[in-house]
C-alpha cells in the first residue's frame, strides 16, 4: 500500500507526498523498535524480580545453614578444649564428657551456602539483568568472597590431616556405643605429641569457626540488600529451622 502510494507520488513528482510517506515509514520503524525494546525491558524486569526472589531465598537459607554448621563446630571445639585443659592440668575430675568430643572437634566444616542462583547470575552471565549497579556489584563481590572462603577452609582441611592420626590413634570406641570414646587419661596427660596435636587441631577448627562466620555474614549482607531491593522487611533476620539444610 505504502509502496503503491510512493510510486504514484514519484510518477506525479509530488515530493511533498513522497516526504510524508517516508516520514510515515520511518516513524513506523522507530515505533516498532521502541515497542520491541519496551517489551524486552519488561521481560528483563520480570526476570530480574524472579532472580532476586530466588537469590533472597538462597541467602536466607545460606545464613541458616552456615550458622548451624558454625554452631556445631563451635560446640565440639568448646567441649574438646575443656577436655584438653583437664589433661594439661592433670585433673581427671574436670572431665564430664564422653570422649567423642576429641574426635568430632577435629572435623572441618567446609560450609554449605546455597549458591545456585549466584552461580546462574555470575557464571551464567545473567548478572546484568540486575538494574541496581550497587546491588549488581555486591552480588559479584559476595560470589567471589564465598569462593575465597571455601578455598581458605579447604586449606584447613589439608592442614588438619597432619594431626588427625596423632589424636585419633590414642582413642578407642566404647563397646556398645561408637559415640562414646575411652582412653587412658594418665597416659594422654603425659603424651606431649598427643597434647600438641590436639592443640593444633583445635586452633585449626577455631579458624574454621571464624571463616564460617565470615561466610554467613556475607550471605546475610546480601540477603538484606536483596530484601531491601524487593521492598521486604529484613529487620528480623531469616526464620531458620531447628536443624540444618532445608529440603
Amino acid at each position: 500500500m505504502i509502496l503503491a502510494r510512493l510510486s504514484k507520488a514519484f510518477r506525479e513528482q509530488n515530493w511533498f507526498a513522497v516526504a510524508v510517506e517516508f516520514i510515515i515509514v520511518i516513524a513506523g520503524v522507530v515505533i516498532g523498535f521502541q515497542i520491541t525494546e519496551w517489551r524486552g525491558e519488561q521481560a528483563n524486569r520480570e526476570a530480574e524480580q524472579i532472580y532476586l526472589a530466588r537469590l533472597y531465598r538462597d541467602m536466607e537459607q545460606s545464613v541458616c545453614q552456615v550458622r548451624y554448621e558454625q554452631r556445631g563446630v563451635n560446640n565440639w571445639n568448646t567441649r574438646a578444649r575443656a577436655t584438653l585443659d583437664a589433661l594439661l592440668l592433670n585433673d581427671p575430675d574436670a572431665i564430664d564428657d564422653t570422649g567423642f568430643e576429641l574426635v568430632a572437634s577435629t572435623r572441618i566444616q567446609t560450609g554449605s551456602p546455597f549458591r545456585a542462583t549466584l552461580n546462574e547470575l555470575v557464571n551464567g552471565g545473567q548478572v546484568n539483568l540486575i538494574s541496581n549497579p550497587v546491588l549488581r556489584a555486591q552480588i559479584a563481590e559476595t560470589d567471589a568472597l564465598l569462593t575465597s572462603l571455601a578455598e581458605y577452609i579447604q586449606i584447613l582441611v589439608n592442614a588438619q590431616g597432619t594431626f588427625l592420626s596423632e589424636v585419633h590413634s590414642r582413642l578407642r570406641p566404647t563397646p556398645g556405643n561408637t559415640y562414646d570414646i575411652t582412653y587412658d587419661f594418665e597416659a594422654l596427660a603425659q603424651d606431649e605429641q598427643f597434647l600438641n596435636s590436639l592443640g593444633h587441631a583445635l586452633r585449626i577448627t577455631n579458624a574454621n569457626i571464624n571463616w564460617l562466620g565470615d561466610m554467613a555474614d556475607a550471605a546475610e549482607r546480601l540477603r538484606v540488600a536483596v530484601g531491601e531491593e524487593l521492598g521486604r522487611d529484613v529487620s528480623d533476620g531469616p526464620e531458620c529451622p531447628e536443624q540444618g539444610r532445608r529440603s
